[in-house]
């Protein structure tokens, strides 16, 4: 039996549906199903021994070390003690800007085509640091472009802010590209990579990427409870947590009778961890983590690359307007549709038993997993070429 039929057995969803709504959440896994049982069996082991180590138990902690070894591989980052917990891709954005050490005239870049978790977190930083948001308009494609992005940019430039692959549309930017123009000028590139990690390669360290957020539930087969970020360590440096919580990095000190904060390691990401952790969903996420980097990113994006250029060319053919970019590099797992007949069409779709989304109120979305396969695909072609309203 091939990799993928046994990853696809672990989808319930897959066989109950034709579910092409990853870009939503991955519809929940047997994955899943299996990582509390050991949760709950190490809390008990913990506890019986009387384990201490912080808010937990030490035998919790061993997971989540491991966890975070597994993350740091996946994105190709500097080490897994750049890694810090959170609960959703949100919480690491606003992490950032709310802690950055912004000075007056300074500014971030971003763009209108955004998901609100990068472009409320920019606008609640003018709000609230005094940075200026640079927001670049929204193209009709629904494609951010670099050479927008540059040109907002200007020497009191901090921070670039960009999803590695657009939920509306799908268009993915070129990191490496985006990275090291960003590097040589020393403005930090801030990635939400929610869509893409999971389904393809990602290379934090080697294209220049300062930070990526993430949430678990949709390509990383996780919760939707548990996300993380990867910090460089130039980056760390500007920041200090908005939350400080008892860890093993912020410390409290005292001197002639006054109290402050300190922290005894400013470049790791632990010092952004505010206290307890989501330990149930880090359980699951590990668990989740393994068998995607024992099938290997490169090749579950072969195998999705594969897919997504059948649905391309097939929606093509049959005469729906397509949005999202043939082109390899500009693309990810997702697939965006543009109709004057959205809800009939999204309506249509559902009634034949498929899975999908309206994105951003303007686009039909389709979005793959690693666990679909070419079955989908002919199905959902079939049902797409008998919609006569298209």
């Amino acid at each position: 039996m091939d990799w993928q039929t046994t990853y696809r057995q672990q989808f319930p969803v897959a066989e109950q549906c034709i579910y092409l709504d990853n870009a939503y959440d991955c519809g929940g896994t047997a994955i899943a199903r299996k990582a509390p049982e050991k949760y709950f069996d190490d809390w008990e082991y913990g506890a019986v021994r009387n384990e201490r180590g912080g808010p937990g138990r030490a035998t919790l902690f061993k997971t989540l070390d491991a966890t975070r070894e597994l993350l740091n591989q996946l994105v190709g980052g500097l080490g897994a003690d750049q890694i810090a917990f959170t609960r959703n891709t949100n919480e690491g954005i606003n992490a950032i800007l709310q802690g950055f050490d912004f000075q007056p005239g300074d500014n971030i870049v971003t763009s209108r085509q955004e998901h609100p978790s990068v472009l409320m977190p920019c606008l609640n930083a003018a709000r609230t640091r005094g940075v200026e948001a640079r927001v670049i308009p929204a193209r009709e494609d629904g494609q951010v472009l670099i050479e927008e992005l540059t040109a907002a940019a200007d020497d009191r430039t901090r921070m670039i802010l960009v999803s590695h692959v657009q939920s509306a549309t799908g268009y993915r930017i070129d990191l490496e590209k985006l990275g090291r123009w960003c590097h040589v000028r020393g403005i930090f590139l801030i990635v939400d990579a929610i869509q893409s990690l999971g389904l393809q390669p990602f290379l934090a360290q080697k294209w220049h990427v300062a930070a990526v957020a993430a949430a678990s539930y949709k390509g990383l087969c996780g919760v939707n409870s548990t996300a993380f970020t990867y910090y460089h360590p130039e980056l760390l440096k500007h920041i200090w947590p908005v939350y400080t919580a008892a860890n093993s990095f912020i410390h409290i000190e005292e001197a002639d009778g006054q109290y402050s904060l300190s922290c005894s390691e400013d470049t790791k990401a632990g010092k952004m961890e505010n206290s307890s952790l989501d330990n149930l969903g880090i359980y699951v996420l590990h668990d989740a983590l393994q068998e995607i980097l024992a099938i290997g990113p490169d090749t579950i994006w072969q195998h999705i690359r594969t897919l997504y250029d059948q649905l391309h060319a097939g929606l093509v053919e049959l005469g729906y307007e397509v949005v999202t970019p043939a082109k390899e590099a500009a693309h990810c797992g997702i697939l965006s549709l543009k109709t004057d007949q959205l809800q009939w069409m999204f309506d249509y779709f559902r009634s034949k038993n498929v899975c999908l989304s309206i994105s951003a109120d303007q686009f039909i979305r389709f979005s793959l997993g690693a666990f679909n396969n070419q079955e989908d695909i002919d199905q959902l072609l079939a049902i797409a070429g008998d919609y006569e309203l298209r």
